[in-house]
């Protein structure tokens, strides 16, 4: 999601006043990636097929990179293999968490804050000395952080919890990964940082369309990089091949025809993507995942489309289906309980002789009040307060 709005076209502008978005990055498959101005993947997406360190966000207070390696589902195309984080707004602490095996699944995962191993056991909570870092190893349901949170490796939308990592760095940063057999989707949800923004996860300028390999390319930041802050190199499977990586050329026809329609379901700027995934670990059931985190949210907005409500703000910042549907009724109720309140209040201070009236020291302190800011995140990540 995302909450800046576009720069100027000449007919009008506007700025932000108070606190600095909040945006979503997804890091999914082999791997694709939505930038902050990217969520929906309405131009289509990052795709990133070679293994190395990556810049995923870089600014003056905050570093993550990512770290792509190959796995025996994608042995030709690298897939997210872990995540390190640090900087000053972390008081240079750092917290970094990868698949290293060898056993596949959740026991393959580790997690070290500051060198030191963390949630050795499952499940299982932490939380700094500082208190600046929560962190859980726990199952947790995907749904409840975002509808791409599934893609290629947490099976059907509505399956329940998976296994995975979930991380709270104050302030105002959470990231969520779900754990497969050698590999993981992140989801990174935080307010953009002061200064300038770059990487992966995008420069955060609400331009989605300079978030492409291309643009980064230009920017230097395409390639993996030669120096990267996390603890060791990656274990010598991930960082080697044992494929070719593939194209929809060398699908066969019989498993091209199942990409086709099993990704029916994906938007269109999303559809080559989930052929591609398909194809590449040689699995229809790839595409038909990817379909039905993708096709979600397109039947969220028809079902309230009887109501004039396309749910493009529910939609864009990548909530999942459960959540929205929650949000709408309780909204209603709300909307409602607030109709019914109001008539009754109106006609009780009728009958005393008039509406009530504000004094003005009432009036002062609320024109004094700052002004909401519509974009605050509608809801916390996951279902849980991780304990302190």
């Amino acid at each position: 999601r995302t909450s800046k709005c576009q720069p100027s076209d000449g007919s009008f502008k506007t700025e932000v006043l108070t606190r600095m978005p909040y945006g979503t990055c997804i890091i999914m498959g082999d791997p694709h990636v939505l930038t902050f101005d990217n969520p929906l993947g309405t131009i289509g997406d990052i795709t990133q097929l070679t293994a190395g360190d990556y810049v995923m966000v870089e600014s003056d207070l905050l570093t993550i990179h990512g770290r792509f390696g190959y796995c025996d589902r994608f042995p030709g195309e690298a897939s997210l293999t872990g995540l390190s984080i640090t900087g000053s707004i972390m008081k240079n602490q750092k917290l970094d968490f990868e698949f290293k095996g060898p056993d596949k699944g959740p026991s393959g995962f580790t997690a070290t804050w500051n060198g030191a191993q963390i949630l050795t056991a499952f499940p299982c909570d932490f939380t700094s000395d500082d208190g600046l870092v929560k962190g859980a190893k726990a199952n947790i349901n995907p749904d409840e952080v975002h509808r791409q949170a599934r893609h290629t490796i947490g099976g059907d939308v509505g399956s329940g919890d998976m296994p995975s990592f979930k991380f709270e760095i104050a302030p105002d940063i959470t990231i969520y990964a779900i754990l497969g057999d050698q590999t993981m989707n992140a989801v990174i949800t935080m307010r953009k940082p002061s200064g300038e923004v770059d990487g992966y996860c995008g420069n955060f300028n609400c331009m989605a369309a300079d978030d492409t390999l291309e643009e980064l390319g230009k920017r230097g930041l395409a390639a993996p990089i030669a120096k990267s802050v996390f603890q060791g190199a990656a274990p010598e499977g991930q960082a080697t091949a044992s494929g070719t990586p593939k194209t929809l050329n060398d699908c066969s026809p019989t498993l091209l025809a199942q990409a086709q329609e099993n990704c029916k379901g994906a938007e269109d700027a999303m559809m080559q993507d989930c052929m591609f995934d398909v194809c590449a670990s040689g699995s229809a059931e790839a595409g038909k995942e990817d379909a039905m985190t993708a096709g979600i949210g397109e039947a969220m907005e028809a079902k309230f489309s009887f109501m004039g409500l396309a749910l493009p703000k529910l939609a864009n910042v990548g909530i999942s289906p459960q959540m929205q549907w929650m949000l709408v009724f309780v909204t209603m109720s709300f909307a409602a309980g607030g109709f019914v309140s109001g008539v009754v209040s109106r006609r009780r201070h009728s009958v005393a002789g008039g509406f009530a009236q504000l004094s003005m020291e009432d009036e002062e302190e609320a024109l004094l009040m700052p002004p909401a800011w519509e974009h605050e995140p509608l809801y916390e990540h996951g279902d849980r307060e991780l304990d302190a």
